[in-house]
C-alpha cells in the first residue's frame, strides 16, 4: 500500500534512485542509524508510503551526504538473465545457466525457483555444502543432524552447528578470491566515478 497523491519535491535535498540490490558499508549504515544531522530519519519519514522506497532511500542518503558521495560501485554483483522482454521479468535460472553464472564471476544471482537442482549444484560446488548441511568454516566447530519434524523417524533432517567457533575468522575460498578480483576490476574499469550522483530523479 502506498500513497497516490503527489507531494512537493523537497528543496533541502535531491532524490536519487537505483537498484534495490546493494552492499552497504558499516560506516554508512552507522550514519543511517545515528545520522548526526538527522537527514536519514527525515528522508525515511518523507518516503513513508511511497512505492519502492528501497530503490530511493539509500541512494538519496549517499548522494546528499558529502562523506559518502561518489563512493559507490555501479554494479549489483548479480547474475540476471533478462532474456524475457515480453514479461519484463528475469528468466528463472536453471542448471543450463550454471556455467555462464560461474564464468561471470558474479557473487549473487536471481531469480531461482525453490528447490531447483541448480541450487543444489551451487551448494555442492561453490559453497561446499551438503544437502541440508551448513556452509563449512571456523565459525562452527561441531556439526550435528536435527529433525526438522517432530517425528523422530522423519528423514527430513537438517544439519545444525552444535559447537560455535570464532565467527570473526574468515578465510576466503577460491570464490571469495574471485569476488575480490571482480571488485578490483570494477574499480579499475571506472565503475567508481565522481559523477555517480549527478543523475537525479
Amino acid at each position: 500500500m502506498h500513497a497516490v497523491e503527489t507531494r512537493t519535491t523537497p528543496d533541502a535535498f535531491k532524490i536519487f534512485g537505483g537498484s534495490p540490490w546493494m552492499i552497504l558499508t558499516r560506516d554508512f549504515m552507522e550514519y543511517c542509524v545515528h545520522g548526526w544531522d538527522n537527514f536519514p530519519r527525515k528522508l525515511l519519514m518523507y518516503l513513508t508510503n511511497t512505492a519502492y522506497p528501497l530503490e530511493l532511500y539509500f541512494h538519496t542518503v549517499i548522494c546528499n551526504t558529502p562523506e559518502f558521495q561518489n563512493t559507490t560501485i555501479n554494479s549489483t554483483l548479480r547474475y540476471i538473465n533478462w532474456d524475457t522482454p515480453t514479461t519484463g521479468e528475469p528468466q528463472l535460472l536453471k542448471v543450463s545457466h550454471y556455467d555462464t553464472m560461474i564464468a561471470s564471476g558474479s557473487a549473487f544471482g536471481r531469480t531461482f525457483e525453490e528447490n531447483d537442482p541448480v541450487l543444489q549444484k551451487i551448494d555442492e560446488n561453490v559453497l561446499n555444502r551438503t544437502a541440508n548441511g551448513i556452509v563449512p568454516g571456523k565459525w562452527c566447530l561441531g556439526q550435528g543432524m536435527l529433525n526438522k519434524s517432530t517425528d523422530e523417524s522423519s528423514k527430513d533432517k537438517e544439519e545444525l552447528c552444535s559447537t560455535k567457533g570464532n565467527i570473526d575468522a574468515v578465510k576466503p575460498s577460491s570464490y571469495g578470491i574471485k569476488l575480490r578480483v571482480l571488485l578490483s576490476k570494477l574499480i579499475k574499469n571506472g565503475r567508481v566515478k565522481t559523477t555517480q550522483c549527478q543523475q537525479q530523479l
